[in-house]
């Protein structure tokens, strides 16, 4: 079985991977004009959030301490989603893309930790396998709204 340490840094990347979900749902919010786009991705906003906030127990449970922002690729990721988006008014297909791609790689991220067999408990398999599930919803939920544009 892993240390500690390394299960909370595991989580931690995880919880870091949160954070820059929340904050691209929230700028894909903010670059779009179509209003059910914006409801949904302020959804999945909060559905992130929730995620984000039963990782940082699980960290804590682990005697660690959750980090408090994403990641430094996830900054750079949305300041040029940001930039790309500004220059098209028309960019709702777009902005679905960049959430789509944003969220296999966090199916990708949990993969790695539900393959890592006899590391957590049930109870967090469970959880993580939930989360991943939320995960491939929103992917499904994105490609049948990017169809619309």
């Amino acid at each position: 079985m892993k240390p500690k340490k390394e299960l909370v840094h595991d989580l931690n990347d995880l919880l870091e991977r949160n954070y820059d979900a929340i904050q691209g749902y929230r700028d894909a919010a903010r670059n779009v004009t179509n209003e059910e786009l914006k409801r949904f991705f302020i959804n999945q906003a909060k559905e992130r959030l929730k995620l984000a906030e039963e990782v940082k127990v699980e960290i804590r449970l682990l005697g660690g301490n959750p980090v408090k922002e994403g990641s430094l690729l996830g900054i750079f990721h949305r300041s040029w989603m940001n930039f790309k988006t500004s220059l098209n008014h028309d960019n709702e297909k777009e902005v679905c893309e960049a959430c789509i791609t944003g969220e296999e790689k966090a199916v990708r991220e949990y993969d790695q930790l539900l393959g890592q067999k006899g590391v957590w408990s049930d109870r967090l398999m469970l959880e993580l396998q939930d989360h991943k599930t939320i995960t491939l919803q929103a992917i499904r939920d994105l490609e049948s709204l990017k169809e619309k544009f």
